[in-house]
């Protein structure tokens, strides 16, 4: 999971250092809409890969949908033609990535033990047709779709639960497919340009075969009386979202001959402005836990908690502060509460009949607190465009309980007999902390109307928690280190030069390649950890501004 950490944060450093000299504008100096010729560039973002596991025993009782988010981080080299307004261009792009995630797949019954399958994707490409429109009334805002071929190196596996000892099955291979994305690009100088972009990549579909699993057909309270079902064919689908914010430098005009232009000198950047608001958090939690086994790792599981679809409702307040010379610092905290579920999965649990699968259902409640603080660099700003490395620190705090309980695989398990909702049952209580590497952007794609986009990769994460199983009275200290992704966009219109209202999404992953649980005994048992947050933004802000003299 940590494979690619200093590729990451290179990367972040480069698009830093690689623009801060040549970035600010010339006082009076104004770009000609001419988005023709060569360029090379570098991204930083975040994706999504959902992978979509077949069954075919029968129609499955939960999971097969695999959830892996991830940073992503690379280059792109592309040329454009303009006509008029009008830009056609042919991009090539290759990103390096770290989208894993773990998932229950063929849970077709309680009396098989079903399997925990895996997606992890390291390597993302595309190329691309962009078909684009210089807007406004200098043509340096382009406004573009692209389409073309797209393709993924990575693995999907499944492995037999409770420590079955059958082999792991896996497809591992470069797949190709198609691409569908569009973006905003704003021109910073006559060579540079940066670029918030969306891309949704699909894979079809590829074999991939199940493992070895074991069916018992009739009660007994050992193992041993399981039946081997062989491995048979199956197939998976696969399709990834990614959002990046990129950086281009155009090498030569492609209506003129290479020419060597010095770069515009460093100009301070002139006045001091703080932008304070406030928001209202529609927001989707995910939270999901992996149990290995003692002395055997997390490849096969013994238990799986996930809390999903947990709605929140809650509020933010928000601020960021510009200084004359470049410097900013922005940030905001929040928090907000709602109720989702809890499946709780257990594989060859030893009851007096031998139980291969379980999954309880439980009702569930969110709380969350949260803060975000970033301190970073206006590289450029101007009144149409601004872009800001930043370092920062985020704090995500989350309390989840469970009330009731009601069997959904096997009813020689827990909760057989229904536990009513007015029943605590659990509670998840965790604090992750984070390390901001990002890119901070705002463009000006018409008058008043702005688009913001801030991209982080999380280096390092932290989580510590504890999980109180209520009814066993089992209070049970947890903790692991890991990576993570921090995305937002933002649309906002000025109303009066001082007060703007704006529309927008949230996306966080949080998640640990392995981790501990202590429940008390000699030696911590191997547990991972993942958890997303999405939310709908709706703010206004008003903006206090001081000239320089």
């Amino acid at each position: 999971m940590r494979r690619h950490t200093a590729a990451f944060n290179g990367l972040v450093l480069l698009m830093a250092a690689a623009v801060s000299a040549p970035l600010h504008a010339e006082p009076g100096n104004t770009v000609p809409a001419n988005w023709s010729g060569l360029y090379v560039g570098a991204h930083l973002g975040g994706g999504l890969s959902l992978t979509d596991v077949g069954d075919p025993f029968g129609a499955s009782l939960y999971g097969d949908t695999i959830r892996a988010p991830g940073p992503i981080a690379g280059g792109q080299l592309g040329y454009n033609w303009q006509l008029g307004r009008s830009v056609l261009g042919l991009e090539a792009a290759a990103s390096w990535a770290d989208l894993f995630a773990t998932e229950t797949c063929l849970a077709y019954s309680g009396v098989y033990v079903s399997a925990n399958c895996r997606a992890d994707t390291s390597t993302l490409g595309t190329l691309a047709g962009r078909f684009g429109w210089a807007a406004g009334s200098d043509g340096r805002t382009l406004l573009y779709g692209k389409a073309g071929a797209a393709w993924r190196q990575g693995t999907v596996d499944a492995t037999t639960n409770a420590d079955a000892g059958f082999p792991t099955t896996r497809a591992s291979d470069i797949r190709w497919g198609w691409m569908l994305g569009a973006g905003v690009e704003r021109a910073l100088s006559s060579r540079w340009s940066a670029s918030a972009e969306y891309d949704y990549l699909s894979f079809g579909s590829d074999s991939l075969s199940t493992p070895i699993g074991g069916l018992q057909t009739s009660p007994s309270p050992s193992p041993s009386a399981l039946v081997n079902i062989a491995s048979r064919g199956n197939s998976y689908s696969e399709d990834t979202h990614l959002f990046k914010i990129g950086l281009n430098y155009r090498l030569f005009d492609g209506r003129q001959q290479p020419t060597d232009v010095p770069p515009p000198a460093l100009q301070p950047v002139t006045g001091t402005t703080l932008e304070i608001g406030a928001r209202y958090v529609y927001g989707w939690g995910r939270f999901q836990k992996d149990l290995g086994i003692e002395g055997e790792g997390l490849t096969s599981l013994a238990s799986r908690l996930t809390y999903s679809d947990m709605t929140t409702n809650g509020a933010e307040l928000f601020a960021r502060l510009d200084l004359p010379r470049g410097f900013m610092v922005k940030g905001f905290v929040g928090k907000g509460s709602g109720d989702g579920k809890l499946n709780d999965e257990d594989w060859g649990l030893p009851f007096a009949t031998f139980v291969p699968y379980s999954n309880t259902w439980s009702s569930a409640s969110d709380k969350i607190r949260y803060g975000v603080v970033d301190a970073g660099y206006d590289i450029w700003r101007d009144s149409h465009f601004r872009v800001a490395p930043f370092v920062g620190y985020s704090i995500f705090h989350q309390v989840m309980q469970g009330f009731g309980c009601v069997q959904l695989a096997n009813q020689n398990s827990d909760c057989s007999t229904p536990i009513p909702t007015s029943v605590h049952v659990i509670t998840e209580d965790d604090t992750w902390r984070a390390m901001r590497l990002g890119v901070a952007a705002d463009v000006e794609i018409i008058p008043r109307l702005t688009l913001s986009a801030d991209a982080a990769y999380l280096p390092y994460v932290h989580i510590s928690g504890i999980d109180d199983h209520v009814l066993r009275s089992l209070v049970s200290p947890e903790k692991a280190n890991g990576t993570g992704t921090q995305l937002e966009l933002m649309l906002k219109y000025a109303v009066t030069d001082k007060f703007s209202v704006g529309v927008g999404g949230r996306y966080w992953a949080m998640w640990t390649p392995d981790g501990t649980v202590d429940f008390g005994g000699t030696t911590p048992v191997p547990m991972r950890f993942n958890v997303e947050q999405a939310a709908l933004l709706f703010q206004g802000s008003y903006v206090f501004s001081e000239p320089h003299d």
